[in-house]
């Protein structure tokens, strides 16, 4: 049975003292409930799957202020390896006009 629990910020081996301090006062685990709360949200209002940058409109609408370019798309591969999102596809487009990764709730991430 694999843990679901959130992790904390991650960190390398080689990184300064500053960035462990630094990590010790993100809030990844309230970052993955917003992630999951716009996916949520999004999965509600229409059919998916959604990119990155959908789910960060929908957190910047919940949260009503701006949130850092990579928040949201730094959550959503944590979420993936829990198991309570999935990588769908690489159809999406990126504002950039690139290819990108498209996500849904997992069957159990449906009810968080």
């Amino acid at each position: 049975m694999s843990d679901k629990s959130i992790p904390a910020a991650p960190t390398r081996k080689g990184d300064p003292d500053t960035s462990f301090e630094a990590a010790k006062t993100v809030k990844t685990a309230r970052m993955q409930v917003l992630t999951l709360q716009a996916l949520q949200s999004l999965t509600s209002k229409q059919k998916g799957p959604f990119t990155a940058w959908d789910v960060e409109h929908e957190a910047v609408q919940i949260l009503d202020h701006t949130l850092s370019d990579s928040t949201i798309r730094s959550r959503l591969p944590e979420l993936a390896r829990k198991g309570l999102i999935v990588c769908v596809d690489r159809k999406g487009t990126s504002p950039s006009g690139n290819a990108c990764h498209r996500y849904a709730l997992a069957d159990m991430g449906v009810a968080a």
